[in-house]
């Protein structure tokens, strides 16, 4: 049981650091939850390319490179939503408001640094 309140509380604590994130321009708070999920999520089966997207947004952070975050974000938030669709009782609003909020901030930094034209 105190697994899922962990569980639950990992994902509360994600979710206000991305909004805050947001909210503040920064990457600070988000690079903190990036490294705790991929630490979680590294011991899952069926989790590496989550893993690998979230190491991957950590570079892109870290070097600033914001065109590869915004995509990265979108990936990410579309898996997350999608993963929610397969979790159990009341985790899905959670993984499902995860997802939305990462799909906010790719739409945020999106804005920011202008869309890539291909």
């Amino acid at each position: 049981m105190s697994e899922a309140k962990s569980e639950d509380q990992h994902l509360e604590k994600t979710i206000d650091a991305l909004e805050n994130s947001i909210k503040n321009e920064s990457a600070t708070g988000s690079s903190t939850a990036i490294t705790s999920w991929i630490k979680t999520l590294s011991d899952h089966k069926g989790f590496q390319t989550i893993v690998h997207d979230l190491e991957k947004l950590k570079e892109a952070i870290a070097d600033k490179d914001g065109k590869k975050v915004y995509t990265l974000l979108e990936k990410l938030g579309n898996e997350t939503v999608k993963a929610a669709e397969k979790a159990e009782g009341g985790e899905n609003k959670a993984i499902t408001k995860l997802g939305k909020t990462l799909l906010k901030g790719s739409k945020l930094v999106e804005k920011l640094v202008g869309k890539d034209e291909k």
